[in-house]
């Protein structure tokens, strides 16, 4: 629960989903919103106009423009950041929250997007193991202690192509995503798909997430034993 006055950083928040819906439940909480993209922070702030408790600013995430020990908690979804930089502007024991994907690369946004996908951002491991200490030791040697590695397996269903446009616009895997672009491939994708799970068609499920991992990390300065 986020208390009178916290402060919640969203590195590369993209439109703003994620700190939109934590602002309507955290009503008393600070809400900021860090991305190196204008046209996504145009989008952000018409999400968030009715909501004054979120401060949406342009900046990278690689180089956070914050002074040391400014924030509670800090959160990243399938974004590009610094854990150094993550670590550096929280507070003591302040928290880190990383959303990303997890050892199953995302099957169904690369036959979407497979010329455009930035390849570099999928890590593909050959074991679990081998992804645990991948994605552990990062933030460990940024200093961070590691409170727990949630991996789990993540079926979304959708009503319409467009709901999870929001996700792929808001994440930097595909090059110069436009929605309109390509719709009629995607509208034929979902068919298949919900064709081939034995969905109703005018569903489109589609497992963006297919396995998806959540790191749980704490600023503290101690040395911990990393038993991944």
């Amino acid at each position: 629960m986020l208390s009178l006055g916290m402060k919640l950083l969203d590195v590369s928040c993209g439109t703003a989903h994620i700190i939109e819906n934590l602002a309507v439940q955290h009503k008393s909480a600070i809400f900021i919103g860090l991305d190196v993209s204008p046209a996504m922070l145009k989008i952000a702030k018409l999400n968030t106009m009715k909501l004054p408790i979120i401060i949406l600013i342009e900046g990278d995430g690689l180089k956070l423009p914050f002074l040391d020990d400014s924030f509670d908690v800090v959160i990243t979804r399938l974004a590009k950041y610094s854990p150094q930089e993550a670590y550096r502007v929280l507070k003591k024991g302040g928290f880190f929250f990383e959303y990303n994907l997890g050892p199953e690369a995302n099957k169904e946004i690369i036959e979407f997007f497979f010329e455009r996908i930035e390849k570099e951002s999928f890590f593909i491991p050959n074991n679990f193991r081998e992804w645990k200490e991948e994605v552990c030791g990062k933030v460990v040697d940024a200093g961070f202690s590691v409170e727990s590695v949630e991996d789990y397996e993540e079926k979304e269903y959708y009503k319409s192509v467009e709901e999870p446009m929001n996700l792929i616009e808001m994440a930097p895997l595909v090059k110069n995503f436009n929605r309109e672009k390509g719709r009629g491939n995607r509208r034929k994708t979902c068919k298949k798909i919900s064709d081939q799970k034995g969905h109703p068609n005018h569903l489109a499920l589609l497992h963006f997430n297919s396995t998806t991992i959540l790191v749980s990390a704490i600023r503290r300065k101690i040395k911990i034993q990393n038993n991944v």
